[in-house]
């Protein structure tokens, strides 16, 4: 016989697991044959999202998937969310939400020690005390076909998408891999494209690096910290590269190059995943279960100001 906690799928493969045995309370009422002959499993859900983002399509360094939470567990509401921040967890466990996705994992580095008097003690506590459920979707979803970064290029208007590092699961069918390069309709000064991906991102502002007259047909971006795809970007014939959390040094090359860098910031080259996540979750559960509720974390700015 199974031990229990291969029956529940914890294994030493899944260091950060972490299991949860919490029923909703309308599961605990008496409805249970009804209600569970509809009512989606995380293990259900998972599995979509796995179709969406394989994991295999994360880098090496990363932790993606199911950071807290018992795959056998009905769920009956869902949170989308950027990051497992300790006011957004807090705000899911008041609202009774079964399970909260975010695009930043909870865990990158292995748990020494899990101290609650602390902001990741304190989440991690929360949301096993109350049942919540986190699993992420991060660079895996910026490398899948059709995910993050293509999000990013067409909220930008870009054209012939191919990836800025190509995934080595990558074919023709599926473009997968890192970053994205692409034309603009129409050739653009770097300061008035500048001024356009601000409008379009719904930033306060951006840092743009270069000449502001630089003439730009052909872009490459990355979505959040893009620094270490800059060598990749240099190799391309695109003359300007949108990301965010670019640091000294790399710009000082990328002008040295004589090309020119529009930094977007962190989250507002990411945010936009969470409404993205949302709809596709919605319109893959809308006939299995409608009364699955999928909603958008409303918390979340960014957390720079500019003054």
């Amino acid at each position: 016989m199974k031990s229990l906690n291969a029956r529940r799928g914890l294994t030493q493969s899944a260091p950060y697991f972490i299991p949860v045995f919490r029923e909703p309370a309308y599961l605990r009422s008496g409805e249970v044959a009804h209600c569970r002959a509809m009512q989606l499993l995380l293990a259900d859900i998972i599995e979509v999202l796995e179709h969406m983002a394989p994991p295999s399509l994360a880098e090496g360094w990363d932790n993606v998937g199911l950071q807290i939470g018992d795959p056998h567990r009905w769920i009956n509401s869902v949170w989308v969310a950027l990051d497992p921040g300790p006011d957004v967890v807090a705000a899911a466990c008041r609202s009774q939400v079964d399970l909260l996705i975010t695009h930043h994992p909870l865990f990158f580095h292995p748990v020494q020690r899990i101290q609650t008097d602390m902001p990741l003690g304190a989440v991690i506590e929360q949301a096993v005390r109350h049942g919540l459920a986190i699993y992420c979707l991060h660079t895996n979803w910026d490398a899948v076909s059709g995910g993050l970064n293509d999000m990013l290029a067409q909220r930008l208007g870009l054209r012939h998408l191919r990836p800025l590092r190509q995934s080595q699961e990558a074919s023709d069918r599926h473009r997968h891999g890192l970053g994205r390069v692409g034309t603009l309709a129409r050739v653009k000064d770097l300061c008035d494209l500048a001024q356009e991906v601000k409008q379009r991102l719904g930033a306060v502002a951006v840092r743009l690096a270069g000449d502001p007259r630089l003439k730009v047909r052909h872009v490459a971006l990355a979505t959040g910290s893009g620094g270490s795809l800059v060598g990749d970007f240099l190799g391309t014939e695109a003359e300007v590269f949108i990301s965010g959390d670019l640091r000294y040094h790399e710009v000082r090359d990328i002008e040295y190059a004589r090309r020119g860098v529009i930094d977007v910031g962190h989250f507002h080259s990411e945010h936009l995943t969470v409404d993205a996540i949302v709809q596709r979750l919605r319109r893959a559960f809308r006939r299995r279960d409608p009364r699955l509720r999928i909603q958008a974390c409303a918390l979340e700015k960014d957390p720079f100001s500019v003054v």
